[in-house]
């Protein structure tokens, strides 16, 4: 791992050296804006904080780490630097004691002969100094730092941005509000207010200040987006890439590497790239000669477009029940619609498979039982790519997979697809159906319906950028459920989606359901509440067998007397997920849903996790 650490002054030479004794990281630039230009210092670059976004340019897993111990400063850098969480590494001393059951959030730094016990929960680009002491069950909040030999005993709460000084001891349960300062040796025996100085044994309050607007206040009125693009900053050398060289139309060479690097990714043979993933899904419906008065098995929960293909092909849905463990599927229900068919004589021509925000059906299950009855499955991947069912890439297991690279997918061309198989014929024979199914003639000539399905050249080299960065991508999807759970999971009434076991979800979008019976709120009121809070969350899909458009249609509940899927709606709310949230902004939500829930089940404490 390549470090690059921002603040050349002497903290920054303490955390040089943690760095130099992990044989797996190595030290590569020194940002400072007291460097007013950039050189080179032996083998270490040196220049200004500017500097921070061509470094990511030039070497790979680069991590940043701020090493000032001002705590305002600290937020100030990270807030214009802008970059998501896991752009920061953790570095911990060897001769520090750490619990396995802490926890450390990313840019923190954790000296020599620290020590963090139990159930502790550090929170980002926290300072643990040197001998400091952190006991059992405490929370740490972000932007702290605990200075030299510092002392917190159990189950103490320390709030965003406090100082506590040298030698200084907190007695067990007691409370620190956000941004105060507490002397160097001394004693708090009783909760300090947010925004205060206490010194003293007893520590005691002696002066009360306004904290930096920037600092304490972001602004309430920007609004927090579902899950917005999320560009990497090398789009532009495949884009200017293909200006260069003209290919700015339909195909080209970004496309062509666009697909084999897909395909290299997942570990399938051959990939497609189209203008969408319904178009994907149009293609493998087409391709396994799905046509009127056809059948095909579809997930209920999803959106529209798993099933508006079906209805292109003037084919029949039938719809499938998910069940509690994965919120996808129900094997339970596919297993009464395969039944009901076979006595019926008809059965279906395909199943598809939704992997809903990311998480994988139960996919030994469903497989098992599309197998038994010889129908091809198709995986609707749009929303889990990047995520494994019991090691395998999510979008593998059918005869086909396919994929969406819509704006709001966790890789996006702005708009686009793919379809995936292992069998190269029918991805051939999709490629010639998504280009008009233009025959092999030295003029236009066409004997089969073909469909205007493929990607420009342009926008597979925005998504070739955006696949460089999936893995990171990922983990600050993963970072931000594990955040949200941490501070909502003891909310009562509030469930998070599951993650079956053996199974790792990308967490496109974090998603929970809120029992208004237990909260004394309803997801819809939950959900305008977040809105005038300008905070967009959205209800979980509708399922489709609700839908007007389907109305009639065929569908099979999980249980005798309940469908899950129209529980999960009613109750589901989907959260602000996107991999480029700043803290402040997750915060804003936390504290906007702690609000509401709290007032709303009559309770006058906050509950943290």
């Amino acid at each position: 791992m390549n470090i690059v650490l921002i603040g050349d002054g002497g903290h920054g030479k303490v955390v040089q050296d943690i760095v130099m004794l992990h044989k797996n990281t190595r030290l590569v630039a020194f940002l400072d804006d007291k460097h007013k230009e950039v050189y080179k210092k032996g083998n270490l670059i040196v220049g200004p904080i500017s500097f921070a976004q061509t470094i990511m340019s030039m070497f790979q897993d680069v991590k940043f780490v701020i090493t000032i111990g001002d705590n305002k400063v600290r937020k100030k850098i990270i807030n214009k630097l802008n970059l998501p969480h896991i752009c920061y590494a953790t570095l911990i001393h060897p001769t520090a004691t750490i619990s396995p059951s802490a926890t450390i959030g990313h840019g923190s730094v954790i000296m020599a002969h620290a020590v963090i016990d139990s159930d502790s929960q550090i929170g980002d680009h926290v300072i643990i100094n040197t001998s400091s002491v952190v006991e059992h069950d405490n929370i740490v909040g972000d932007f702290v730092h605990l200075s030299p030999s510092a002392t917190l005993t159990g189950a103490v709460k320390i709030r965003e941005g406090v100082h506590i000084g040298a030698g200084a001891t907190v007695i067990p349960n007691i409370e620190i509000g956000q941004w105060s300062v507490i002397g160097a040796g001394s004693a708090v025996i009783n909760p300090i207010p947010p925004n205060s100085t206490a010194v003293g044994v007893p520590a005691k309050v002696k002066e009360k200040h306004k904290m930096e607007e920037v600092l304490v206040n972001h602004d309430k009125n920007k609004k927090i987006l579902l899950s917005p693009p999320h560009l990497s900053g090398n789009e532009w050398k495949y884009i200017q890439e293909a200006i260069d060289t003209n290919w700015i139309a339909p195909l080209g060479p970004n496309v062509d590497a666009f697909e084999k690097e897909m395909a290299s990714y997942l570990g399938v043979k051959d990939a497609v790239a189209v203008s969408s993933g319904t178009a994907a899904i149009h293609l493998a419906l087409s391709l396994l000669d799905v046509k009127k008065g056809d059948t095909v098995f579809c997930s209920t929960l999803t959106f529209v477009a798993s099933a508006n293909p079906i209805l292109y092909q003037d084919a029949v849905p039938v719809f499938i029940d998910s069940e509690p463990e994965t919120w996808n599927m129900s094997s339970e229900a596919l297993e009464k619609a395969f039944e009901d068919a076979m006595l019926a004589g008809k059965l279906p021509k395909a199943v598809i498979v939704v992997n809903l925000y990311g998480q994988s059906a139960k996919m030994e299950e469903i497989l098992a039982i599309c197998n038994r009855y010889e129908v091809p499955m198709i995986e609707d991947a749009a929303e889990s790519l990047g995520s494994q069912y019991k090691g395998k890439k999510s979008g593998t297991f059918g005869k086909f997979g396919i994929f969406s690279f819509n704006g709001n997918k966790i890789v996006t061309t702005s708009g686009g697809g793919m379809l995936v198989s292992d069998d190269l014929d029918a991805i051939q024979k999709a490629r010639f159906l998504a280009t008009q199914a233009k025959d092999s003639a030295p003029y236009y000539q066409h004997s089969k319906k073909g469909y205007n399905y493929r990607m420009s050249n342009v926008l597979a080299g925005i998504g070739r950028a955006q696949l460089e960065v999936l893995e990171e991508r990922v983990n600050a999807k993963r970072f931000n459920f594990l955040k949200y759970y941490k501070e909502l999971s003891k909310l009562p009434g509030v469930q998070f989606m599951p993650e079956l076991e053996g199974t790792l979800s990308n967490r496109w979008l974090t998603t929970l359901t809120i029992d208004e019976k237990i909260t004394g709120i309803a997801a819809a009121q939950l959900i305008q509440s977040l809105a005038d809070d300008h905070i967009e969350a959205r209800h979980v899909w509708k399922p489709l067998h609700l839908q007007p458009l389907f109305k009639g249609q065929k569908y099979y509940s999980h249980g005798e007397h309940k469908s899950i899927s129209e529980t999960l709606f009613m109750t589901g709310i989907c959260l602000p997920s996107g991999s480029n949230m700043e803290n402040d902004e997750q915060m804003r939500v936390i504290e906007s849903l702690k609000m509401v829930i709290l007032q709303r089940a009559k309770m006058t404490h906050p509950i943290s996790g």
